[in-house]
């Protein structure tokens, strides 16, 4: 994904809750930014409000 803000890339693995860590970039699908990236497709846009506000991120790539 990338951060509209500040172009920044990232990419995570979304996974179950007792196997996310954010050392190895496994976020939990119960994590703000895994709900609002789940559904979406490249190119698609997903707002995500976390607690500082709402952050958008595209989507770069997709993979399994």
């Amino acid at each position: 994904i990338k951060n509209l803000a500040n172009n920044a890339e990232m990419e995570y693995t979304i996974v179950s809750e007792k196997e996310a860590n954010m050392k190895e970039k496994r976020i939990s699908v119960e994590s703000p930014i895994a709900k609002g990236l789940l559904g979406k497709k490249v190119g698609e846009i997903a707002e995500v409000k976390v607690p500082s506000g709402t952050i958008k991120f595209e989507v770069v790539n997709i993979s399994r």
